[in-house]
């Protein structure tokens, strides 16, 4: 079966994603990153042959098809080796030109499998492959990142937040130039991405948004829940992360009693991050994020959701909160906001990813304005911006503005997108493209 099914992929027009990918039957599967959904959703919306050559759930390889495409589990995480079990699977498909590469700090391990990307980039650019690259962080300040990386506020945390700068420069400068490509999913973060390599190689392809996942009627999910029909609920969604400001949300609304005079659920949904957990001063904070919300009374921690609640509990919110300290990657919490229609707050860090033609397009058709949504990284500013939003009408907006977004970046379209990037003149027009807005730099 395997020989059949190699034959069958090992074509010219094939194209080879590396990534992590999530369990066979799932989208959103525990223990993984958020870029293995955003993986699956993409190739299974694309227009071409795929090999996905993806991380093993065991010990021992595994191939399967799936929704037209072949699934070859074949590298362990974290293994310093984990490039060259991926090259030898890729021997196995010489016809094939393309590749496509889904990276992120820390989803492939440590320091030494993370950055021995760069070798890996380095072969397959003197085998003459097309290879583009998916950042899906841009992190040029990591003082900016201080907490999320474990950097103190000594001598050693300047001298070690200095090597890590320099590092992340010449990674960056280094993969862009071994790639044909290089894909960032928000225009501001090809603008800083843009500063240091030529922006003419960097492509935008915002972050697609799931528009076939399932939903509940918001009475339904409350029972579900056991949540009152009267309550209002306030949710931080995603894996507990410094950089996503877990530990604010904690502090910001652990003492608050209610919400413009109504009781309130302040709702913690996620538990620890699977590619941070190994790391000691990440356990020190997820420590501490769990003693601060079991002293407060008020914020409940829901532990990883499994894919069969997401519904349930975005149903039940009336409120996403995203108190990011950084603006890094897109966020694949906002999309899952998006996919639901829901309303939603976010830190001033993220409001440069609204520059963006899509978003300032859907914010004036909503009769919405950036500063309606935006809050200053203080607890104050936190909870007046969360009851304006509940309280004068500008649910019923964000909820209008959260389809048109949802719309315009499905992943039918932005896989479209990819497709035209792989194969410019066998798919998509650049027309179609501009019309749905986006255009290729």
């Amino acid at each position: 079966m395997m020989k059949r099914l190699i034959q069958t992929y090992n074509h010219q027009d094939t194209l080879l994603m590396v990534s992590l990918y999530p369990k066979k039957g799932e989208l959103y599967s525990s223990g993984t990153s958020g870029l293995a959904s955003y993986a699956k959703n993409i190739v299974t919306h694309m227009n071409h042959r795929i090999v996905v050559l993806a991380d093993r759930h065991g010990k021992k390889d595994e191939i399967y098809e799936e929704k037209g495409v072949l699934v070859l589990r074949c590298f362990e995480r974290n293994n310093p080796l984990l490039w060259f079990q991926i090259l030898k699977k890729l021997f196995l498909f010489p016809a094939a030109r393309s590749i496509l590469i889904q990276f992120d700090f820390a989803v492939y391990g440590g320091n030494l499998p993370t950055f021995s990307i760069v070798f890996f980039l380095g072969i397959l650019r003197f085998m003459g492959k097309q290879v583009s690259i998916v950042m899906h962080h841009v992190v040029l300040d990591a003082f900016k990142l201080k907490g999320h990386i474990g950097l103190k506020d000594n001598f050693a945390g300047l001298i070690k937040g200095s090597l890590y700068n320099a590092i992340f420069q010449l990674f960056y400068r280094l993969s862009c130039h071994l790639s044909d490509k290089t894909v960032v999913l928000e225009e501001a973060l090809r603008q800083n991405l843009g500063k240091i390599v030529d922006k003419d190689k960097i492509v935008t392809i915002p972050h697609g948004v799931d528009t076939e996942i399932q939903n509940l009627e918001k009475e339904e999910s409350r029972k579900k829940l056991k949540i009152g029909k009267d309550e209002y609920v306030v949710m931080f969604f995603g894996y507990i992360n410094w950089f996503k400001g877990a530990d604010f949300f904690v502090e910001a609304f652990g003492n608050v009693e209610k919400v413009l005079n109504k009781n309130t659920r302040f709702i913690l949904a996620g538990g620890e991050s699977p590619t941070m957990i190994d790391r000691p001063h990440y356990r020190d904070y997820y420590g501490k994020i769990i003693d601060s919300a079991g002293k407060s009374h008020k914020v409940e921690i829901t532990g990883y959701i499994p894919q069969k609640d997401l519904a349930a509990y975005f149903s039940a919110a009336d409120i996403i909160v995203l108190p990011y300290r950084h603006f890094m990657t897109a966020s694949g919490v906002l999309s899952l906001v998006f996919s639901y229609r829901k309303p939603f707050i976010i830190s001033e860090e993220l409001k440069s990813m609204f520059d963006s033609e899509d978003f300032r397009d859907a914010l004036s058709s909503s009769g919405l304005k950036i500063s309606d949504m935006v809050f200053e990284l203080d607890h104050k500013s936190c909870l007046s911006t969360a009851e304006n939003v509940l309280v004068n009408g500008l649910k019923a907006k964000m909820t209008r503005m959260a389809g048109i977004i949802r719309e315009k970046r499905s992943y039918r379209n932005t896989a479209m997108i990819y497709d035209n990037i792989i194969s410019p003149h066998n798919h998509y027009s650049l027309h179609k493209l501009q019309t749905l807005g986006y255009t290729q730099n």
